[in-house]
């Protein structure tokens, strides 16, 4: 498909990823943490959906990743889904 992400992942979710594997923690934990659905941490993970920029911030700090690291990957582009 045209625009699919092969690895099905984003810059911002490997970040995240890699961080959760550092600290022994799921999405779902993530997902409690921060007050959203799994779904949400799965999409973003994916690349299927950006985050609001409070959101951003507020896994950056759950993380205790510096919010422009995330920021800056907020930014990179979204794989888009036909």
């Amino acid at each position: 498909m045209p625009g699919r992400n092969p690895n099905n992942d984003s810059p911002m979710g490997r970040i995240i990823m890699t961080r959760l594997k550092e600290m022994e923690r799921s999405q779902a934990w993530l997902s409690r943490q921060a007050e959203c659905a799994v779904i949400t941490i799965s999409f973003i993970v994916k690349g299927r959906l950006r985050p609001s920029v409070e959101l951003t911030q507020k896994i950056a700090q759950i993380l205790g990743i510096d919010p422009e690291i995330l920021l800056s990957a907020r930014t990179e582009r979204l794989w888009h889904y036909e």
